[in-house]
């Protein structure tokens, strides 16, 4: 029988190929990189982000100063993940190349938290073949490895800790917020005062000294990211192929179900940690709840969104079954994405197929939505020590 060690070896030497694999896909469209840059990689599949902005920003060799001379459509540390390796030498594979270090090195540090974190199943993440798509797709992997490390600083009572790193991933992105509310939802349910003080206190010191700052120094920069982000409507999304134009209906449907999610595993939380159960796993697996709910209901959807599903699996420790079928589902999505953009959204790709897709995709991941809902409601049910409660 393969120990938690071998496993994790065996992940992380299936993490380390899947990199492998995904940099040398993406890193040919750096001699791309540029005005054409963008219908060239989609044409070859091989599209980032990384690349992308690098080239709008940095490909003269210009580093504008991020918030205050350059208006950046991402929170603040990610704003510093863009800027800082347009120091590297080498141009836009130069760029590339550190901040595919700088993303590895988060992915590793996801997974040795996720390996230390009781229930947790890092292969989940590691092991899946969606990273050769989306690792170098965007920076997500930062508030990942963020997320990953607050539930570890959570599950081992280090409350002020969890409350900043879940700061530090908030600045990032706001994908990581999801925690706050089962974290809490457990000291609520505890009684533990001191606990919920600390972690609040956590989140509240470094979300303001990070962005009170920046917001100072170039409010109209600082901003727009939360300007840019309401005025957009559905994109490549559920409800982008259900045509719900903008508008209150579509912010209802895609915050609605995040709200009823995180409202469920607060309560879910404070319950389990009312009777003395599992605490922690209430909080891991209400964390993944409402990832898995977010992914698949917002009103945008970008394919490297799949990284948070799969961190989801990773702290549910949901079934293999559903994960080869959501790691294939990702790998078709990722080239479905760019090539209905390489054919110029041809009407008929777009409807017959690209569309439909999306909704298969939301659909699958409200089936592990549900798997984990299943879960935590038997640990809801359960008493101090897993035994059922009530009928």
């Amino acid at each position: 029988m393969a120990t938690p060690r071998s496993r994790l070896l065996l992940t992380a030497a299936l993490a380390a190929a899947w990199l492998a694999i995904g940099f040398a896909n993406v890193a040919r469209g750096a001699a791309h990189a540029g005005a054409g840059y963008r219908f060239w990689a989609f044409q070859h599949h091989c599209y980032s982000d990384v690349i992308a902005l690098h080239g709008d920003r940095y490909l003269g060799g210009g580093r504008p100063l991020p918030y205050l001379e350059d208006r950046i459509e991402y929170p603040v540390l990610l704003g510093l993940a863009l800027w800082l390796p347009s120091f590297a030498p080498g141009g836009a594979l130069g760029h590339f190349t550190a901040s595919y270090l700088l993303l590895a090195a988060c992915l590793a540090v996801a997974l040795l938290a996720l390996a230390r974190l009781p229930g947790a199943a890092p292969w989940w993440l590691g092991a899946t073949p969606a990273l050769v798509y989306f690792a170098g797709l965007n920076w997500d992997l930062l508030p990942i490895a963020l997320l990953a490390l607050a539930l570890l600083a959570e599950a081992r009572g280090w409350h002020g800790a969890a409350g900043a790193l879940a700061g530090l991933g908030v600045s990032a992105k706001l994908f990581p917020g999801v925690m706050l509310p089962p974290a809490l939802g457990a000291r609520l349910g505890a009684g533990e005062g001191r606990g919920l003080l600390a972690l609040g206190a956590g989140l509240a010191v470094v979300v303001l000294a990070v962005n009170v700052p920046v917001a100072l120094a170039a409010p109209e920069g600082w901003s727009w990211f939360f300007r840019y982000n309401a005025g957009r409507g559905a994109e490549n999304s559920l409800w982008d192929a259900l045509g719900v134009p903008a508008g209150p209906l579509l912010e209802a449907l895609s915050t609605g179900p995040l709200l009823a999610a995180s409202a469920f595993s607060a309560w879910g939380a404070a319950r389990v940690a009312r009777r003395g159960g599992d605490a922690g796993g209430a909080v891991r697996l209400g964390t993944a709840l409402a990832l898995a709910v977010w992914i698949a209901t917002n009103k945008i959807w970008s394919p490297q969104y799949a990284l948070y599903g799969f961190l989801a699996g990773a702290l549910a420790a949901a079934p293999a079954p559903l994960f080869a079928l959501l790691s294939a589902a990702s790998a078709i999505d990722f080239h479905l994405a760019f090539e209905v953009r390489a054919r110029r959204w041809e009407e008929a790709f777009r409807d017959h197929l690209w569309h439909p897709s999306n909704v298969v995709r939301s659909l699958l991941w409200l089936a592990l939505a549900a798997w984990i809902l299943r879960a935590l409601l038997a640990l809801v049910r359960s008493g101090p020590r897993g035994r059922a409660v009530g009928g």
